[in-house]
């Protein structure tokens, strides 16, 4: 892959990070008291609060965690390009929800950076992001989308190794591994890893196109 080529898909990683801002969500108001007819005395409003303390478990708030788990696997088992590409997008903005406003600030420095080709501060930034929240593994695919436009693949595969141990459902994780693989003439590695991203997201882009081209390279290699 060439220089140019690995500097886009950097690009097109880093420039695919959603940004977000978190929507206060009001507390559930009480329900008005109905007014009691005229000339009644009205009754006293009960106060359910004791009763779903004590009577009723509170239903249990999916994590993030949990919630891109269940997006993952619903990629895996998607019916249609459509609905695909939409759980692809939704896991993705999971695991950018956490990410603090100091992290999408450096996330937005390396961007600058690595729009003046300057990789070594991209790469720096994303250092020190993952600095800061050790325990994103997105950060680290992100990096790695850095190391390998500036050519440093065995970096980028540290990285993604990273990331996949502790997120084994990102396919652009995945395919971003073969990539860097399929640059170091591993084309074996390179195809284990587009195989495990096709099981992930069958309907992923070119995905077939992508697959006969890594094929025919091991094959090729194997003559």
């Amino acid at each position: 892959m060439t220089t140019g080529r690995r500097w886009l898909m950097a690009g097109a990683v880093l420039l695919c990070t959603p940004v977000f801002f978190a929507s206060a969500t009001p507390a559930d108001s009480p329900a008005p008291a109905a007014s009691a007819p005229s000339g009644q005395t009205p009754l006293p409003v009960k106060n359910n609060s004791a009763t779903s303390n004590s009577g009723k478990a509170h239903p249990h708030h999916k994590t993030v965690q949990e919630r891109l788990v269940e997006t993952e696997k619903a990629l895996a088992l998607a019916g249609n390009d459509k609905d695909a590409r939409k759980l692809a997008d939704q896991a993705e903005t999971l695991r950018n929800r956490s990410l603090t406003g100091a992290v999408r600030m450096l996330l937005t420095d390396s961007q600058d950076a690595l729009g003046k080709h300057d990789f070594q501060s991209a790469e720096d930034d994303l250092t020190s992001a993952i600095t800061l929240q050790p325990d994103q593994p997105i950060l680290r695919r992100y990096r790695a989308a850095i190391r390998s436009a500036a050519g440093d693949n065995n970096g980028a595969i540290s990285d993604l190794g990273v990331v996949i141990q502790a997120d084994p459902g990102d396919t652009t994780a995945w395919g971003m591994l073969a990539e860097a693989e399929r640059d170091r003439h591993e084309p074996d590695a390179a195809l284990r890893a587009y195989k495990q991203l096709m099981l992930l997201d069958p309907h992923a882009p070119d995905a077939d196109k992508q697959f006969k081209i890594l094929q025919k390279e091991k094959d090729g290699q194997e003559d």
